[in-house]
């Protein structure tokens, strides 16, 4: 049986960032964004952070507690989670 190396694992090619989004009245929210071009998953991982920078800011100061908060008011980022398109594979 082979062996995949980490290496091998961040090479793999992702199709789609799920952004895992916690809204202020308790919804959990999972908003998809479809790569446009090939991408590893090292790189979506990048993107992810790049993308949470630009959409949300994190805060040590607020009441509600330490989180990334978004922009736009509406709640906080959570995480997310690359994947990949069995179809496009």
């Amino acid at each position: 049986m082979a062996t995949t190396t980490h290496k091998e694992i961040m090479e793999e090619p992702v199709h789609y960032l799920v952004m895992l989004l916690l809204s202020f009245d308790g919804q959990m929210i999972k908003e998809a964004l479809e790569f446009t071009r090939p991408m590893t998953l090292m790189e979506c991982g990048d993107f992810a952070d790049a993308h949470r920078e630009a959409i949300a800011t994190f805060s040590w100061d607020d009441p509600r507690g330490s989180a990334w908060f978004l922009n736009d008011g509406t709640g906080t980022w959570q995480g997310h989670i690359c994947l990949q398109d069995p179809d496009k594979m």
